[in-house]
């Protein structure tokens, strides 16, 4: 296939992951009937752990959400896409999950109030960027 298919196809993930951020994002907005008072995805780049500037903005953003709303904690998912092994895919979940946590700090959160999951792959053959996130989930 040529290099335009594949760079629509990742424009096409991109969108997608935007959309499905939103959602999320709208769904468990404060006073809605979720539990939880925000949600915020990080997405990252296959077999990546960096975290670029955006990434950084989102975590930053729920840090502060966080302070704001009084959250007692945070709860980290961290996922990985059906692209590799099982055991890497743990790995680098574990990798994702504590780069966050470490921002997260950086950001002014106690890390005792952070409690990491790192999921690994999620069953999903799904390779797309929606597989390959940090779930951060303020919960009141």
């Amino acid at each position: 296939m040529t290099g335009a298919f594949w760079r629509y196809w990742r424009l096409v993930t991109i969108l997608m992951a935007l959309v499905v951020s939103a959602a999320a994002n709208a769904q468990t907005a404060p006073g809605s009937t979720n539990q939880g008072v925000g949600r915020f995805l990080v997405y990252f780049d296959e077999f990546s752990a960096f975290l670029s500037d955006e990434a950084k903005t989102i975590i930053a953003d729920a840090a502060k959400r966080a302070r704001e709303t009084g959250a007692r904690r945070i709860v980290v998912q961290a996922r990985a896409s059906a692209t590799g092994t099982a055991e890497t895919n743990k790995y680098l979940a574990q990798t994702r999950s504590s780069i966050v946590t470490d921002q997260l700090e950086a950001d002014g959160i106690a890390r005792a109030m952070i409690q990491q999951e790192p999921i690994g792959q999620t069953g999903s053959n799904d390779p797309t960027v929606t597989e390959r996130r940090v779930d951060i989930i303020l919960e009141p």
